[in-house]
């Protein structure tokens, strides 16, 4: 099991288990609002929720994976990025697609694919500051496979 803790940290606010930004100070501590955990000097003091990266499947009409890779590409590329650039990374691509998902666990929505196009586009945008070439690679995969996009689901599949 992988976990921010096993990886290179990319921003001091992210939390120790998941990666995510979206953290918040609790006393002495980290509280990381998307899997509950609370670190301390970047190590894991309470284990939350999530304990593994999601990853995006992306898939056409005939339900067929175009694009299957973890969220943390978005993510290392977003802290690569605000870090480039001196801008805060902002929060966590998991919550932001969990929040559209459909009662039956997938997306749908037009607009969160047409976002996330957009989003992708940004990230390729300001390429030089990501470090990672797979990152690079693998968003380039994601933004060939979006305008065909039917669908999106939220897995605990390997690339």
């Amino acid at each position: 099991m992988e976990t921010a803790s096993s990886t290179k940290k990319l921003d001091p606010n992210a939390c120790a288990q998941c990666g995510s930004l979206y953290t918040m100070p609790k006393g002495d501590f980290l509280y990381c609002r998307d899997c509950k955990a609370l670190s301390s000097g970047g190590e894991l003091v309470k284990p939350g929720d999530l304990d593994i990266h999601y990853s995006l499947d992306i898939q056409d009409t005939e339900h067929r994976s175009l694009w299957v890779d973890s969220v943390y590409v978005l993510f290392q590329a977003q802290c690569d990025i605000a870090r480039g650039l001196k801008i805060s990374p902002g929060s966590s691509f998991t919550n932001w697609l969990k929040a559209n998902e459909s009662p039956e666990g997938w997306i749908d929505d037009r607009d969160t694919i047409k976002t996330l196009a957009k989003i992708a586009g940004k990230i390729l945008k300001h390429a030089q500051y990501v470090e990672d070439p797979y990152v690079i690679q693998s968003v380039e995969g994601l933004q060939t496979a979006l305008p065909k996009a039917h669908r999106m689901i939220l897995t605990f599949k390997k690339r």
